[in-house]
């Protein structure tokens, strides 16, 4: 093969003008950057005539600017073993036109390797061959469009980036997307959308301070907005973890350890005496000593001995911010409190069995019991029929009682029902309903299920039939008698509503009476 600033063996000068010398980038799912790249030829022979016959023109990329013996084998082919060739090259057999120019696209033919595939130090001394010679000879008449004649050492034209190759679809090698090695693009917000999170989402693990440059002395801490300023942190001096705000678990909450240098585990086993009541001589009790959380304070009670409790009576035993109390009236509803046991007495003692271990380990020291009452007639009550036997008198009597009722009666001689449909909302600090959370106070003319009676139903936030357990059918009373109902698992959604619905039947002049109704529940006192 000859060097030649002017390719001779058919007299021919041959100006090769780049439209674009970059590698092709790596195809994606979305492509920024030509996958082909366009070069422009002028074909003229040695009196600068244009050449319009048919020539092959072959491209090669190199690892070196000179040609050296051994680049091309004895036939005239590329030697694709050759310790410089960078593995592309690429035939095109042109016609110029009537003035010599012709276009190829590199790549079009044999794709261009992709930038991800060539190592580094490749692509900063890249070169590309450029040959030439009638179509119709033999590969050993190719000759070298030497970039400069005067130079043996530079036969070959540097590979450099043009303006689309720049910052094209790969970034110092990396393409956009989700695999190893990608580069994710934040969205509006200058978010991550999910799909860009590399399968984070799938991940049992998520890592901060992964360089330990905080774990060992130091804090790491995860915040939660900027002007909210709530933070979640682990301190490592002291081993713990620390919320800089209050902490609310609505579900079960297991500890291990100590809580405030309690021992939970000792607490509730039946030997320890951590706060605990026993019965003494008679009519007295003891509160073993223990310490305590209220209100945000720690104290350290020192225990009591010979507690008086009331003959006769369930006696309800808590400590308050002034101290232990005992009372007969049951537990307060309307300030903090720290449960210890209920005693029941008879006869000047205490009854076998008596003492009932109240102590509320899993409770918070801002819950509070609440307890409305709603009174004929009901607030947010709605009245209907049930599509059958609703036949009677619907009204409210308050006259010459301080218990205001619903009476509901009929003429009829099969009973006749009709509903009362009492709307309630949960609270939005609601926590749990207490037990026997629903009480119905009711009467009837008469004790005969079968002329009078009230059943009791229950609708959940979700608006599904709760199970009731309690009396809460066929009820009939002469004289004025509250049942108590306890509910089963359902769903109770805090500042949603549920209905309590109350059918009442009567026949033959008989009535069927509808009085208080409560409800208690836990839930939060304001900090």
């Amino acid at each position: 093969m000859k060097r030649r600033h002017f390719l001779t063996g058919a007299a021919l000068v041959f100006t090769l003008v780049l439209g674009a010398m970059m590698l092709s980038p790596r195809a994606s799912a979305t492509t920024t950057a030509p996958l082909k790249h366009v070069y422009n030829g002028h074909l003229l022979n040695s009196s600068g005539d244009p050449i319009t016959s048919a020539h092959k023109v072959r491209f090669s990329y190199w690892k070196s600017a000179d040609y050296v013996s051994g680049d091309v084998t004895a036939t005239g082919a590329i030697n694709t073993s050759a310790s410089n060739y960078a593995s592309w090259y690429e035939v095109f057999t042109v016609t110029p036109d009537s003035r010599g120019y012709f276009s190829v696209q590199l790549g079009s033919g044999t794709a261009l390797p992709t930038i991800d595939s060539v190592p580094v130090d490749t692509l900063t001394s890249l070169f590309l061959q450029v040959e030439v010679k009638a179509s119709t000879a033999a590969d050993t008449a190719y000759e070298l469009l030497d970039r400069d004649a005067n130079d043996a050492s530079v036969d070959r034209s540097p590979v450099l980036s043009v303006p689309s190759a720049l910052n094209a679809d790969m970034i110092d090698r990396r393409d956009v997307g989700t695999g190893s090695g990608a580069i994710p693009v934040l969205e509006s917000g200058g978010l991550l959308r999910v799909d860009q999170i590399a399968g984070g989402t799938d991940r049992n693990r998520f890592t901060i301070d992964a360089d330990n440059t905080m774990s060992s002395t130091g804090s790491v801490v995860l915040r939660f907005g900027t002007t909210l300023d709530k933070t979640l942190s682990y301190d490592a001096y002291n081993s713990r973890f620390d919320f800089n705000s209050a902490l609310r678990v609505q579900g079960n909450l297991t500890v291990t350890g100590l809580i405030n240098g309690v021992d939970i585990n000792a607490i509730s086993s039946a030997t320890n005496t951590h706060l605990r009541v026993s019965s003494g001589a008679g009519l007295k009790i003891n509160i073993a000593a223990g310490g305590y959380r209220l209100n945000g304070n720690i104290v350290n009670y020192a225990g009591a001995s010979n507690q008086d409790v009331a003959n006769s009576a369930t006696n309800y035993v808590f400590l308050t911010s002034t101290g232990l109390i005992i009372r007969t009236y049951g537990f307060p509803t309307n300030i903090s409190y720290i449960p210890l046991a209920e005693v029941a007495t008879s006869g000047g003692s205490i009854t076998a069995g008596g003492v009932t271990d109240r102590r509320a380990l899993s409770s918070d020291d801002r819950e509070k019991t609440t307890e409305v009452y709603l009174h004929a007639q009901y607030p947010g009550a709605a009245y209907g029929a049930d599509g059958s036997s609703n036949v009677g008198q619907l009204w409210v009597n308050g006259t010459g009682s301080l218990r205001n009722h619903y009476v509901w009666t009929s003429t009829k001689t099969s009973l006749q029902d009709y509903d009362i449909n009492i709307r309630a909302t949960i609270p939005s600090d609601f926590i749990r309903w207490k037990d026997n959370p629903l009480a119905v106070t009711y009467a009837s003319s008469s004790t005969d299920t079968a002329k009078n009676k009230m059943d009791i139903f229950v609708y959940d936030t979700a608006g599904a039939a709760v199970t009731l357990s309690g009396s809460t059918t066929d009820l009939a009373s002469i004289s004025f008698a509250t049942t108590q109902v306890e509910f089963s698992a359902a769903t109770w959604t805090a500042g949603q509503d549920f209905i309590i619905k109350l059918r009442l039947y009567a026949k033959d002049t008989e009535q069927m009476k509808a009085a208080d109704i409560k409800l208690q529940w836990v839930e939060l006192l304001a900090e």
